[in-house]
Protein backbone atom coordinates (compact mmCIF):
# COMPACT_ATOMS: atom_id res chain seq x y z
CA UNK A 1 0.00 0.00 0.00
CA UNK A 2 2.98 2.35 1.08
CA UNK A 3 4.57 1.63 -2.20
CA UNK A 4 1.41 2.47 -4.74
CA UNK A 5 1.06 5.87 -2.05
CA UNK A 6 4.68 6.75 -3.38
CA UNK A 7 4.70 5.91 -6.82
CA UNK A 8 1.12 7.79 -7.26
CA UNK A 9 3.04 11.16 -5.74
CA UNK A 10 6.21 10.63 -7.52
CA UNK A 11 3.96 12.90 -10.09
CA UNK A 12 4.98 16.06 -9.22
CA UNK A 13 1.18 17.20 -9.82
CA UNK A 14 0.12 14.68 -7.38
CA UNK A 15 2.98 15.73 -4.77
CA UNK A 16 1.69 19.27 -4.97
CA UNK A 17 -1.75 18.32 -4.02
CA UNK A 18 -1.20 17.57 0.47
CA UNK A 19 0.70 20.85 0.74
CA UNK A 20 -1.88 22.46 -1.75
CA UNK A 21 -4.48 21.47 0.75
CA UNK A 22 -2.89 22.95 3.95
CA UNK A 23 -1.86 26.39 2.46
CA UNK A 24 -5.58 26.78 0.26
CA UNK A 25 -4.50 26.21 -3.02
CA UNK A 26 -7.44 23.86 -4.60
CA UNK A 27 -8.85 23.36 -6.74
CA UNK A 28 -6.36 21.77 -8.68
CA UNK A 29 -6.69 19.16 -11.91
CA UNK A 30 -4.62 15.78 -11.88
CA UNK A 31 -5.03 14.01 -15.52
CA UNK A 32 -3.94 10.90 -17.45
CA UNK A 33 -4.98 8.38 -14.54
CA UNK A 34 -6.63 5.10 -14.57
CA UNK A 35 -9.40 4.26 -12.61
CA UNK A 36 -7.13 2.45 -10.05
CA UNK A 37 -4.89 5.53 -9.93
CA UNK A 38 -7.62 7.81 -9.19
CA UNK A 39 -8.45 5.80 -6.31
CA UNK A 40 -4.55 5.84 -5.36
CA UNK A 41 -4.61 9.11 -5.82
CA UNK A 42 -7.56 9.34 -2.96
CA UNK A 43 -6.13 7.36 -0.69
CA UNK A 44 -2.81 8.83 -0.66
CA UNK A 45 -4.72 12.10 0.16
CA UNK A 46 -6.14 10.40 2.78
CA UNK A 47 -2.98 8.98 4.19
CA UNK A 48 -1.34 12.26 3.67
CA UNK A 49 -3.69 14.80 5.30
CA UNK A 50 -5.02 12.64 7.55
CA UNK A 51 -8.54 14.95 6.35
CA UNK A 52 -11.93 13.27 6.61
CA UNK A 53 -12.25 11.90 2.28
CA UNK A 54 -15.14 12.87 0.10
CA UNK A 55 -15.41 11.52 -3.53
CA UNK A 56 -17.44 12.10 -5.84
CA UNK A 57 -17.96 9.56 -9.07
CA UNK A 58 -19.88 9.69 -12.17
CA UNK A 59 -22.64 6.48 -11.19
CA UNK A 60 -23.12 4.37 -8.67
CA UNK A 61 -21.13 1.27 -10.27
CA UNK A 62 -18.26 3.71 -10.42
CA UNK A 63 -18.80 4.80 -6.61
CA UNK A 64 -19.12 0.69 -5.30
CA UNK A 65 -15.52 0.35 -7.46
CA UNK A 66 -14.08 3.23 -6.22
CA UNK A 67 -15.19 2.52 -2.26
CA UNK A 68 -13.71 -1.04 -2.92
CA UNK A 69 -10.60 -0.02 -3.97
CA UNK A 70 -10.05 2.34 -1.15
CA UNK A 71 -11.06 -0.11 1.34
CA UNK A 72 -8.26 -2.36 -0.18
CA UNK A 73 -5.78 0.51 -0.56
CA UNK A 74 -6.86 1.95 3.11
CA UNK A 75 -7.35 -1.27 5.03
CA UNK A 76 -10.36 1.23 7.29
CA UNK A 77 -14.56 1.33 6.28
CA UNK A 78 -15.97 3.43 3.40
CA UNK A 79 -19.31 4.72 3.11
CA UNK A 80 -20.94 4.71 -0.11
CA UNK A 81 -23.65 6.72 -0.67
CA UNK A 82 -25.55 5.63 -3.79
CA UNK A 83 -28.86 6.74 -5.86
CA UNK A 84 -31.94 5.79 -4.48
CA UNK A 85 -35.98 5.63 -6.51
CA UNK A 86 -38.33 7.91 -5.32
CA UNK A 87 -41.61 6.65 -4.05
CA UNK A 88 -44.49 8.53 -5.62
CA UNK A 89 -47.03 5.40 -6.64
CA UNK A 90 -48.82 4.18 -3.85
CA UNK A 91 -47.34 0.75 -3.98
CA UNK A 92 -46.82 -1.50 -0.92
CA UNK A 93 -44.19 -3.67 -2.41
CA UNK A 94 -41.53 -0.81 -3.44
CA UNK A 95 -37.97 -1.91 -1.84
CA UNK A 96 -36.35 0.53 -0.21
CA UNK A 97 -33.07 -1.15 0.46
CA UNK A 98 -31.46 1.69 -1.44
CA UNK A 99 -32.79 4.34 0.37
CA UNK A 100 -31.77 2.53 4.04
CA UNK A 101 -28.66 1.67 2.97
CA UNK A 102 -28.18 5.55 2.17
CA UNK A 103 -29.97 6.34 5.08
CA UNK A 104 -27.39 4.75 7.35
CA UNK A 105 -24.72 6.28 5.29
CA UNK A 106 -26.36 9.69 6.06
CA UNK A 107 -26.55 8.98 9.69
CA UNK A 108 -22.48 8.13 9.50
CA UNK A 109 -21.85 11.66 8.10
CA UNK A 110 -23.97 13.29 10.28
CA UNK A 111 -22.32 11.58 13.14
CA UNK A 112 -18.91 12.47 11.97
CA UNK A 113 -18.08 9.25 11.85
CA UNK A 114 -17.14 8.28 8.50
CA UNK A 115 -13.42 9.41 7.63
CA UNK A 116 -13.97 8.36 3.98
CA UNK A 117 -17.28 8.14 2.08
CA UNK A 118 -17.66 7.54 -1.63
CA UNK A 119 -20.94 8.87 -3.72
CA UNK A 120 -22.90 8.94 -6.86
CA UNK A 121 -23.72 12.14 -8.65
CA UNK A 122 -27.76 11.27 -8.87
CA UNK A 123 -26.93 9.97 -4.83
CA UNK A 124 -26.01 13.68 -4.37
CA UNK A 125 -28.27 15.74 -6.02
CA UNK A 126 -31.18 13.85 -4.84
CA UNK A 127 -32.86 15.90 -2.23
CA UNK A 128 -32.89 14.00 1.15
CA UNK A 129 -33.95 14.44 4.85
CA UNK A 130 -31.92 17.34 6.67
CA UNK A 131 -29.23 16.16 8.91
CA UNK A 132 -30.34 18.18 11.39
CA UNK A 133 -34.32 16.17 11.35
CA UNK A 134 -32.07 12.98 10.91
CA UNK A 135 -30.37 13.20 14.31
CA UNK A 136 -33.58 14.07 15.96
CA UNK A 137 -35.51 11.21 14.86
CA UNK A 138 -32.34 8.68 14.91
CA UNK A 139 -32.50 7.29 18.94
CA UNK A 140 -30.04 4.95 20.63
CA UNK A 141 -31.01 2.29 23.10
CA UNK A 142 -28.45 1.10 25.62
CA UNK A 143 -28.24 -2.12 27.62
CA UNK A 144 -29.50 -1.94 31.03
CA UNK A 145 -31.34 1.80 30.10
CA UNK A 146 -35.03 2.37 30.82
CA UNK A 147 -37.06 3.15 28.32
CA UNK A 148 -41.43 2.51 28.33
CA UNK A 149 -41.75 0.31 25.76
CA UNK A 150 -44.81 1.75 24.29
CA UNK A 151 -42.97 4.77 23.78
CA UNK A 152 -40.20 2.94 21.57
CA UNK A 153 -43.07 1.57 19.72
CA UNK A 154 -44.37 4.89 19.05
CA UNK A 155 -40.87 6.17 18.05
CA UNK A 156 -40.73 3.27 15.56
CA UNK A 157 -43.91 4.50 13.82
CA UNK A 158 -42.78 8.24 14.06
CA UNK A 159 -39.26 6.90 12.06
CA UNK A 160 -41.59 4.77 9.03
CA UNK A 161 -41.24 1.29 10.59
CA UNK A 162 -44.20 -1.08 9.53
CA UNK A 163 -45.41 -3.45 12.30
CA UNK A 164 -45.36 -6.94 10.90
CA UNK A 165 -45.95 -10.34 12.99
CA UNK A 166 -41.78 -11.28 12.32
CA UNK A 167 -39.43 -9.28 11.47
CA UNK A 168 -37.55 -10.00 7.86
CA UNK A 169 -36.35 -6.74 6.39
CA UNK A 170 -34.63 -3.37 7.00
CA UNK A 171 -37.86 -1.04 8.46
CA UNK A 172 -40.05 -3.80 10.23
CA UNK A 173 -40.23 -3.81 13.88
CA UNK A 174 -42.97 -6.53 16.19
CA UNK A 175 -43.40 -7.05 19.49
CA UNK A 176 -44.47 -9.87 21.59
CA UNK A 177 -45.12 -8.94 25.23
CA UNK A 178 -41.86 -7.23 26.82
CA UNK A 179 -40.00 -8.46 23.63
CA UNK A 180 -39.49 -6.20 20.56
CA UNK A 181 -38.15 -6.67 17.44
CA UNK A 182 -36.82 -4.16 15.08
CA UNK A 183 -34.40 -4.03 11.79
CA UNK A 184 -32.97 -0.96 11.91
CA UNK A 185 -30.90 0.23 8.85
CA UNK A 186 -27.63 0.99 10.93
CA UNK A 187 -27.22 -2.93 10.92
CA UNK A 188 -26.60 -5.71 8.88
CA UNK A 189 -28.98 -8.09 11.23
CA UNK A 190 -32.39 -7.17 13.46
CA UNK A 191 -32.41 -6.55 16.71
CA UNK A 192 -34.45 -8.06 19.57
CA UNK A 193 -34.92 -6.28 23.00
CA UNK A 194 -36.29 -8.57 26.00
CA UNK A 195 -37.64 -5.40 28.47
CA UNK A 196 -38.23 -6.33 31.91
CA UNK A 197 -41.20 -4.04 33.04
CA UNK A 198 -39.03 -0.45 31.48
CA UNK A 199 -36.06 -2.08 31.88
CA UNK A 200 -33.23 -3.59 29.22
CA UNK A 201 -32.80 -7.00 30.21
CA UNK A 202 -31.20 -8.18 27.09
CA UNK A 203 -30.55 -7.15 23.50
CA UNK A 204 -28.54 -8.28 20.47
CA UNK A 205 -28.50 -8.81 16.92
CA UNK A 206 -30.47 -11.71 15.60
CA UNK A 207 -30.82 -14.25 12.49
CA UNK A 208 -34.30 -13.80 10.98
CA UNK A 209 -34.45 -16.79 9.48
CA UNK A 210 -33.81 -18.99 12.74
CA UNK A 211 -35.03 -16.63 14.83
CA UNK A 212 -31.79 -16.97 17.19
CA UNK A 213 -29.75 -14.21 19.10
CA UNK A 214 -26.17 -13.77 17.56
CA UNK A 215 -24.29 -11.61 19.08
CA UNK A 216 -25.00 -9.11 22.24
CA UNK A 217 -25.21 -5.40 22.31
CA UNK A 218 -24.28 -2.55 24.71
CA UNK A 219 -26.21 -0.27 22.64
CA UNK A 220 -27.76 0.55 19.24
CA UNK A 221 -28.96 2.78 16.42
CA UNK A 222 -32.54 3.11 15.74
CA UNK A 223 -32.52 4.96 12.14
CA UNK A 224 -35.60 6.43 10.24
CA UNK A 225 -37.02 3.35 8.05
CA UNK A 226 -37.64 6.33 5.14
CA UNK A 227 -36.16 9.54 3.94
CA UNK A 228 -39.50 10.91 3.89
CA UNK A 229 -41.11 11.07 7.21
CA UNK A 230 -44.57 12.35 7.55
CA UNK A 231 -44.82 11.95 11.05
CA UNK A 232 -42.09 14.52 11.34
CA UNK A 233 -44.76 17.56 9.42
CA UNK A 234 -45.40 19.99 12.07
CA UNK A 235 -48.72 18.73 14.22
CA UNK A 236 -47.59 15.13 12.58
CA UNK A 237 -49.21 13.06 10.11
CA UNK A 238 -52.97 14.06 10.60
CA UNK A 239 -51.93 18.14 10.00
CA UNK A 240 -50.60 16.82 6.78
CA UNK A 241 -53.33 14.97 5.95
CA UNK A 242 -55.80 18.03 6.67
CA UNK A 243 -53.31 20.17 4.39
CA UNK A 244 -54.15 17.99 1.86
CA UNK A 245 -57.60 17.51 2.17
CA UNK A 246 -57.90 21.31 1.69
CA UNK A 247 -55.56 21.26 -0.93
CA UNK A 248 -57.59 18.72 -2.73
CA UNK A 249 -61.13 20.77 -2.09
CA UNK A 250 -58.98 23.99 -3.86
CA UNK A 251 -58.38 21.74 -6.46
CA UNK A 252 -61.09 20.27 -6.79
CA UNK A 253 -62.93 23.45 -7.75
CA UNK A 254 -61.47 23.54 -10.97
CA UNK A 255 -64.43 21.80 -12.79
CA UNK A 256 -63.77 22.54 -16.03
CA UNK A 257 -60.23 20.62 -15.87
CA UNK A 258 -60.39 16.37 -15.37
CA UNK A 259 -56.12 16.53 -14.17
CA UNK A 260 -57.45 18.70 -11.77
CA UNK A 261 -60.01 16.21 -10.68
CA UNK A 262 -57.94 13.33 -10.76
CA UNK A 263 -55.02 15.11 -8.63
CA UNK A 264 -57.98 16.19 -6.15
CA UNK A 265 -58.98 12.40 -5.93
CA UNK A 266 -55.37 11.01 -5.31
CA UNK A 267 -54.93 14.26 -2.47
CA UNK A 268 -58.12 13.41 -0.39
CA UNK A 269 -57.32 9.79 -0.69
CA UNK A 270 -53.94 10.37 0.54
CA UNK A 271 -54.87 12.78 3.46
CA UNK A 272 -57.27 10.36 4.56
CA UNK A 273 -54.67 7.97 5.09
CA UNK A 274 -52.66 10.26 7.03
CA UNK A 275 -55.52 11.39 8.82
CA UNK A 276 -56.34 7.66 9.71
CA UNK A 277 -52.63 7.51 10.67
CA UNK A 278 -52.16 4.85 8.14
CA UNK A 279 -48.30 4.40 6.30
CA UNK A 280 -48.26 6.17 3.28
CA UNK A 281 -45.86 4.17 1.03
CA UNK A 282 -45.87 7.37 -1.98
CA UNK A 283 -44.64 9.94 0.88
CA UNK A 284 -42.58 11.24 -1.61
CA UNK A 285 -45.24 13.23 -3.44
CA UNK A 286 -45.06 15.31 -0.35
CA UNK A 287 -41.10 15.86 0.91
CA UNK A 288 -41.36 19.54 -0.04
CA UNK A 289 -44.47 19.86 2.33
CA UNK A 290 -42.93 17.44 5.05
CA UNK A 291 -39.23 19.58 5.24
CA UNK A 292 -39.58 23.38 5.26
CA UNK A 293 -35.44 23.02 4.45
CA UNK A 294 -34.06 21.76 1.24
CA UNK A 295 -30.85 19.45 1.69
CA UNK A 296 -28.64 16.90 0.01
CA UNK A 297 -26.16 14.87 1.32
CA UNK A 298 -23.33 17.49 0.56
CA UNK A 299 -25.51 19.51 3.88
CA UNK A 300 -23.78 16.33 5.87
CA UNK A 301 -20.34 17.20 4.70
CA UNK A 302 -17.85 18.50 7.80
CA UNK A 303 -15.89 21.53 6.84
CA UNK A 304 -12.53 20.26 7.19
CA UNK A 305 -13.57 17.67 4.30
CA UNK A 306 -10.82 17.01 1.24
CA UNK A 307 -13.23 16.26 -2.29
CA UNK A 308 -12.27 14.52 -4.66
CA UNK A 309 -14.56 14.62 -7.58
CA UNK A 310 -13.84 11.49 -10.47
CA UNK A 311 -13.98 12.23 -14.30
CA UNK A 312 -15.72 15.26 -14.03
CA UNK A 313 -16.99 15.79 -17.31
CA UNK A 314 -18.74 11.97 -16.80
CA UNK A 315 -19.84 13.31 -13.40
CA UNK A 316 -21.44 16.44 -15.50
CA UNK A 317 -22.73 14.16 -18.69
CA UNK A 318 -24.24 12.12 -15.56
CA UNK A 319 -26.06 14.59 -13.67
CA UNK A 320 -27.88 15.96 -17.04
CA UNK A 321 -28.82 12.08 -17.97
CA UNK A 322 -30.54 12.09 -14.53
CA UNK A 323 -31.83 15.18 -14.20
CA UNK A 324 -34.02 14.99 -17.21
CA UNK A 325 -35.51 11.56 -16.93
CA UNK A 326 -37.11 13.04 -13.50
CA UNK A 327 -38.02 15.64 -14.84
CA UNK A 328 -39.62 13.61 -17.03
CA UNK A 329 -41.04 11.17 -14.65
CA UNK A 330 -43.00 13.79 -12.70
CA UNK A 331 -43.78 15.62 -15.91
CA UNK A 332 -46.06 12.33 -16.53
CA UNK A 333 -47.25 12.26 -13.09
CA UNK A 334 -48.34 15.52 -12.99
CA UNK A 335 -50.18 15.46 -16.47
CA UNK A 336 -51.82 12.04 -14.79
CA UNK A 337 -52.81 13.82 -11.87
CA UNK A 338 -50.93 11.61 -9.24
CA UNK A 339 -48.89 14.42 -8.07
CA UNK A 340 -48.71 18.29 -8.22
CA UNK A 341 -44.70 18.72 -7.77
CA UNK A 342 -41.70 20.34 -9.59
CA UNK A 343 -39.33 18.11 -10.25
CA UNK A 344 -37.12 20.82 -9.49
CA UNK A 345 -38.32 19.90 -5.28
CA UNK A 346 -36.41 16.48 -5.69
CA UNK A 347 -33.09 17.28 -7.15
CA UNK A 348 -30.42 19.99 -6.91
CA UNK A 349 -28.99 21.44 -9.83
CA UNK A 350 -25.41 20.40 -10.90
CA UNK A 351 -24.18 23.92 -11.76
CA UNK A 352 -25.47 24.99 -8.02
CA UNK A 353 -24.25 22.05 -6.45
CA UNK A 354 -20.62 22.70 -8.20
CA UNK A 355 -21.35 25.97 -6.24
CA UNK A 356 -21.78 24.67 -3.37
CA UNK A 357 -19.23 22.02 -3.10
CA UNK A 358 -16.55 25.02 -3.24
CA UNK A 359 -16.73 25.87 -0.46
CA UNK A 360 -13.98 22.78 -0.18
CA UNK A 361 -10.40 22.09 -1.17
CA UNK A 362 -11.28 20.47 -4.48
CA UNK A 363 -8.90 18.03 -6.59
CA UNK A 364 -10.18 16.62 -9.82
CA UNK A 365 -8.99 13.69 -11.08
CA UNK A 366 -9.71 13.09 -14.54
CA UNK A 367 -8.75 9.49 -16.95
CA UNK A 368 -6.62 9.11 -19.79
CA UNK A 369 -7.32 10.64 -22.79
Amino acid sequence: MKLLVNQIFENKEAAALPGLLESGGLPALVSGLSAVHRANLAAGLRLKTGAPLFVLCPDDTTAENFANDLRSMLGEEVTCLGMRDFTFYSTEAASRQAEQKRLAALFTLAEGRSAVTVASIPGLLQRTIPPETLRRAAFEIDAGGSYPIEDVEAALLRCGYLRTTQVEGPGQFSRRGGILDFFSPAYPQPVRVEFWGDDVDSMGFFDPESQRRTQPLESCHILPAAETLPPLYPGGSAALGEKLQKLADRTAAKKDNDTAQKLAEALRADGEKLCNDCVLPAADRYMGFVYDAFATALDYLAPETAVLIDQPARCAERAKEYTAQLREDIALLVRSGTMAARAENFYEPFSDMMRRVQAWPIVLADGLQ
